[in-house]
């Protein structure tokens, strides 16, 4: 697939509204050196590579390969065959569905893509949310699964669209890390060593890629993570603080009230009664 010759947003707004239906999320592992298809593609289906590789064909054109830290993207009307590697076990994340307003115009921009894309921390992100739901069947019967597959699918073309400003690896570490760990008592020596970095250059790229410092990005996904919780769950106000890493109530409460000009007690009154 050849480099994208116009952005999505050139697509008719009205053509844009495709969504996938009927999706299913779940860890998969392939032994070494085994082989699915070939097979006709029908769904759109997005693979998250977190261990071994794989390479994949489609039409019988030449293979293209898919190592762990990378996700593929596989669209309806193409015979493919996907093989593992020899070596270790691959283990990925698989989320497909069915899509719903594909549009031809669509289809010809997904069809430009490039196949593949390093895992960021949104798409790990979005695609563990799909798993998870349909572990714990909290699925509303299928509609969250497939919000959620179709939310990756976007984030996907999002993550295209901005190429040029793309994130570097360990900027996308850090934030896997902190995302994966809001709840615990975490430092920036522990969020550079996720990285593999000294904490002195992680503060610089995130300073000159997202303006912000490591530290402060933790906070304020630990404010948005106590507002939702605040507005979305039954927990106490001490539960809540617990859950968005705070160490105390007070702190939290102190927090809130600077983000949104409110108390923990009056965001949840009037997120409730609708006065948000």
């Amino acid at each position: 697939m050849a480099t994208p010759h116009r952005p999505v947003s050139r697509i008719d707004i009205a053509r844009r509204g495709l969504r996938l239906v009927d999706c299913v999320a779940r860890t998969v592992e392939h032994e070494p050196g085994t082989t699915v298809g070939p097979r006709a593609q029908t769904e759109i289906q997005m693979l998250l590579i977190h261990a071994g590789a794989m390479s994949v064909t489609i039409d019988r054109r030449d293979p293209y390969p898919v190592p762990a830290g990378q996700m593929c993207l596989l669209l309806p009307g193409h015979d493919e065959v996907i093989s593992f590697g020899e070596a270790d076990t691959t283990r990925q994340t698989l989320v497909r569905g069915t899509p719903v307003d594909l549009s031809d115009d669509m289809r010809t921009w997904l069809e430009s893509l490039r196949p593949t894309r390093r895992l960021s921390a949104a798409l790990t992100y979005i695609s563990r949310e799909a798993v998870v739901s349909e572990q714990t069947r909290l699925t509303a019967h299928g509609a969250l699964v497939d919000a959620l597959a179709t939310a990756l699918l976007w984030r996907f073309v999002a993550e295209f669209e901005n190429y040029p400003a793309a994130l570097p690896q360990p900027i996308e570490a850090a934030r896997l890390y902190i995302h994966d760990n809001l709840g615990s008592d975490i430092d920036l020596a522990d969020i550079a060593g996720s990285a593999h970095v000294t904490g002195p250059y992680l503060i610089r790229l995130f300073r000159e890629h997202m303006g912000t410092t490591p530290i402060k990005y933790l906070w304020d996904r630990r404010i948005t993570l106590g507002v939702e919780l605040l507005t979305s769950s039954g927990l106490s106000v001490t539960r809540v603080a617990e859950r968005a890493g705070f160490a105390s109530s007070f702190h939290f409460a102190r927090k809130i009230k600077q983000a949104t000009g409110q108390t923990p007690t009056q965001l949840r009154s009037s997120a409730w009664s609708g006065t948000r």
